[in-house]
């Protein structure tokens, strides 16, 4: 339901950073000179996690000239044309130039990036997290950001919620921090409602309601 809506918020992010949009920003004329930016064409995305905000994003970085990598759980094929899948976390980490993180927060993705994870980190990696504050070890963060292996963290989520006043996040010059709130938006409010209607209907006929929890895989 909010997949486009998410993967909007975090090629927002990829472009914001890439373009380094604050960096170009003039305030007076002494500050009206050449400032180049890499941009996207060639750049590599990295996708850790490949359901519906993954392939959402795909597409659109796609279209955009990114080479695309993805990293999933199972071994299922990898239903957009022009996605190479990479074997571990590690390669995913050391190839891309953004990095966003897209999988569900479940005990095997607690803290998968962490001291260990991040210093695979191609140096300067730009860090969009949109799934769940579980994912990042937030202190192996902190020093990633500190000592340049991760140039830049956008990140829509954090653990706790909301975060305690005085935290590092809110202040650090390499963090974008936004309040849980990429896939707020009134199209999915109405794609929410129809999915409670369709399964109440089909609750009505008989049936199970389409994307039912696994509760042995916790989403």
């Amino acid at each position: 339901m909010s997949s486009q809506t998410i993967a909007e918020y975090a090629l927002a992010c990829v472009l914001q950073h890439a373009l380094r949009l604050q960096e170009r920003r003039v305030r007076d004329p002494s500050q009206w000179a050449l400032s180049p930016a890499p941009g996207l064409v060639g750049r590599t995305l990295g996708l850790y996690g490949f359901g519906g905000i993954g392939q959402a994003l795909a597409h659109k970085a796609l279209a955009l000239g990114m080479r695309v990598l993805a990293l999933r759980r199972s071994d299922a094929p990898l239903e957009v044309p022009g996605v190479a899948r990479t074997a571990s976390l590690a390669d995913l980490l050391a190839a891309s130039d953004h990095l966003v993180l897209a999988a569900p927060g479940t005990a095997a993705t607690r803290h998968v990036i962490d001291a260990e994870s991040l210093a695979h980190a191609r140096p300067g990696l730009h860090l969009v997290n949109v799934a769940r504050g579980s994912l990042v070890d937030q202190e192996a963060l902190r020093a990633a950001l500190d000592d340049g292996r991760v140039g830049f963290a956008s990140l829509d989520v954090a653990e706790p919620e909301p975060l305690p006043a005085g935290h590092w996040l809110y202040q650090h010059p390499r963090v974008q921090l936004t309040p849980h709130t990429c896939a707020i938006g009134p199209q999915v409010q109405d794609a929410l409602l129809d999915k409670v209607l369709q399964g109440l209907d089909a609750l009505q006929r008989g049936e199970a309601p389409s994307d039912l929890v696994n509760l042995q895989r916790g989403y």
